[in-house]
């Protein structure tokens, strides 16, 4: 972060955070799928009984939003390192 505000200072006006922002968006998902690894593996049971299903688990929606989640914090991260926080 010390570097970036040094950049900002010498006047750089413009920061690529896209490679960022994709992993952000896998990290969610990963982590997600690494702990949900049980409910995942079948459609139909898993560790809290056989017959259980486990599509809340693995509908796209869930695990997606996650990665929204990781996402908006990296970004939030971002606003604050570039001292774009409340500047309206």
């Amino acid at each position: 972060m010390e570097e970036i505000r040094e950049a900002i200072g010498y006047g750089v006006i413009k920061m690529n955070i896209d490679t960022d922002m994709q992993f952000a968006f896998t990290e969610g998902v990963r982590d997600y799928m690494i702990n949900n690894l049980a409910y995942l593996k079948t459609q139909i049971g898993n560790p809290e009984g056989e017959e259980l299903p486990n599509k809340k688990y693995y509908d796209p929606r869930k695990w997606l939003r996650e990665g929204e989640i990781t996402f908006k914090k990296r970004l939030e991260q971002a606003f604050k390192d570039l001292n774009n926080v409340n500047t309206l």
